[in-house]
C-alpha cells in the first residue's frame, strides 16, 4: 500500500526532516551505534537524572518499537533516546483528550486531514547517530508516542506499529522547577535565534517558540566544505555520500512552549533547520529562510 507523504504525516514537514535523518544514518560510524545501545528503558530517580530533579525515562528503540514505560509520573521529565535499530528513529510525543488512544493516532493518519484538535504536540527527542536528551515538563493525561521517519520502502514507521500509548499519572512530591539553561534557542518566523555563540562542550539549551505557528528543529553537525543548503537538497534527493551527521533537536512545539536539549557539540560547522509547513502557503519553513549555519569554536 503507498501512503502520500500528506495522508500519514502529522505535516509534510516530519516526512522531509525524517528523509534527512534516515538517509544520514548512512555517516553513523560504529562507535554511535554502540553507545547508542547502552541505556535501559526505564525511569530513573532524580539523583541519576541528566538534568537535576528530573525524572529520566530512557526510551531505546529498534525496527520497529519503542521500549520505555507506559507510564510515567508527571512532572519535570528527560526522555532520554538511543537507538538499537538499523535506521534512525525519533518521538514525536502527542497528548490527547481522555478516551483517546493511540488507534485514534492511526485512524487519523489514514484517513489524512489536518492535525485533529483532540490532539497536542508537546516535542520530543529528534534522531541522532548518538544519543538526545530532551526535558520538558508533563501534565497528568494520556499520550501517544509515535515515529515518523519512513523506511526504505516509503512507509512511516509509526504504520508498522512503531507507537506506543504512555500514562502520565499525578505526581505526589512537590513540581520541579525547570533546569538552567546556559543558552537560549528562540525559534520564530522564520529565524533561530540564539541568546550567545554556542561554545564546544556541553550545554542545556533552552528552546523557545516565540512564532506564531509550530516549529521543530533538526541539526548537524556539516561534513568539510558542506552548508545547510546541501543538507536541504539532500533531504530532496538523498544521492551521494551524507553532507553531515544528525545530531539530533526537537519535534514539533507550539507557539509559546519552551523545553529543553541537553547537548555536547563538538567544534565545527552545524546546519539549523526547521521543515515544518508554513500556515500561509504550505512551503517548508526552511524555504522562507528558517535554514542556518552556525559556527562552534
Amino acid at each position: 500500500m503507498t501512503l502520500s507523504v500528506r495522508r500519514i504525516a502529522p505535516s509534510r514537514a516530519l516526512m522531509l526532516r525524517a528523509m534527512v535523518a534516515g538517509s544520514l544514518v548512512l555517516g553513523a560510524s560504529s562507535a554511535d551505534a554502540q553507545a547508542a545501545a547502552k541505556p535501559s528503558p526505564r525511569v530513573v530517580a532524580p539523583s541519576r537524572a541528566i538534568v537535576a530533579a528530573a525524572n529520566v525515562v530512557n526510551i531505546v528503540t529498534t525496527d520497529y518499537a519503542f521500549d520505555m514505560p507506559t507510564s510515567i509520573p508527571a512532572g519535570l521529565t528527560t526522555m532520554r533516546l538511543s537507538n538499537k535499530g538499523k535506521e534512525l528513529h525519533h518521538v514525536y510525543l502527542v497528548k490527547v483528550e481522555a478516551g483517546r488512544s493511540s488507534k485514534d493516532v492511526i485512524a487519523w493518519l489514514k484517513a489524512g486531514g489536518p492535525p485533529p484538535k483532540w490532539m497536542r504536540p508537546v516535542g520530543g527527542p529528534n534522531a541522532s547517530a548518538g544519543v538526545t536528551e530532551f526535558t520538558s515538563t508533563l501534565a497528568a493525561g494520556s499520550y501517544v508516542a509515535f515515529c515518523v521517519i519512513p523506511s526504505p520502502d516509503g512507509v512511516p514507521h509509526v504504520m508498522k506499529g512503531m507507537l506506543k500509548d504512555v500514562q502520565v499519572t499525578p505526581s505526589t512530591t512537590a513540581p520541579a522547577a525547570p533546569p538552567k539553561a546556559d543558552v537560549t534557542l528562540t525559534l520564530k518566523d522564520y529565524d533561530f535565534v540564539f541568546s550567545k555563540p554556542l561554545s564546544p562542550g556541553k550545554h542545556v539549551i533552552a528552546v523557545t517558540n516565540a512564532g506564531p505557528q509550530p516549529h521543530e528543529f533538526f541539526f548537524a553537525k556539516l561534513a568539510p566544505g558542506k552548508t545547510p543548503a546541501d543538507m536541504a537538497a539532500f533531504a530532496e534527493k538523498p544521492a551521494g555520500a551524507p553532507p553531515g551527521m544528525p545530531m539530533g533537536g526537537i519535534t514539533d512545539i507550539l507557539p509559546g512552549d519552551t523545553v529543553y536539549l541537553t547537548v555536547t557539540v563538538p567544534a565545527g560547522e552545524y546546519a539549523f533547520i526547521c521543515f515544518d509547513p508554513d500556515a500561509k502557503d504550505g512551503k517548508p519553513h526552511l524555504a522562507h529562510g528558517m535554514i542556518k549555519q552556525i559556527s562552534v569554536k
